[in-house]
């Protein structure tokens, strides 16, 4: 009895796994995490010690590394070149980026691609997150935990000194 439910449960999931392994083991891929930060290849030392004094925790992504990201009802999500998703509720951006005003979006540039994330829409029903800008000598621990413990999903971009 016990084999034939074996089989006939594999029979159900092994064409789900053969047509989408990506979706099947997804679960693996997925890192969740409080505050993903975004950088270019040098982050100030004084950013660095910030973030390492926060009691969050917080991931690093070099910006040559994505692929993708995007904003959806559960937080931010930064897909990698191997495949790895980032799922966080804060995201602090510390490349390049600019204001779209025609758009209402924030643009980061994330190696040779633009990633346009929006602050408004033209419909009520869709859900945006909270910009913040700070320069970069005025980030402390006493202006990024505001940041961290607001109850929202929040985009953090630092600009140049």
């Amino acid at each position: 009895m016990r084999r034939r439910d074996f089989l006939y449960n594999s029979g159900l999931l092994l064409p789900a796994l053969l047509a989408s392994p990506s979706l099947v083991m997804a679960s693996a891929k997925t890192i969740n995490t409080a505050l993903l930060i975004i950088h270019d290849e040098d982050m100030p030392a004084s950013v660095a010690t910030v973030i390492n004094a926060l009691p969050a925790t917080a991931t690093q992504l070099d910006s040559r590394k994505i692929t993708r990201i995007r904003y959806t009802n559960n937080g931010f999500q930064a897909t990698t070149n191997d495949n790895i998703t980032y799922i966080a509720e804060k995201l602090m951006v510390h490349a390049v980026h600019r204001i779209n005003t025609q758009q209402a979006a924030v643009e980061v540039h994330a190696g040779n691609k633009t990633f346009p994330l929006a602050y408004l829409t033209e419909t009520a029903n869709k859900v945006t997150p909270e910009c913040w800008f700070l320069k970069t000598n005025q980030l402390h621990s006493g202006k990024l935990t505001p940041f961290i413990n607001r109850n929202r999903h929040a985009i953090l971009c630092l600009t140049g000194s």
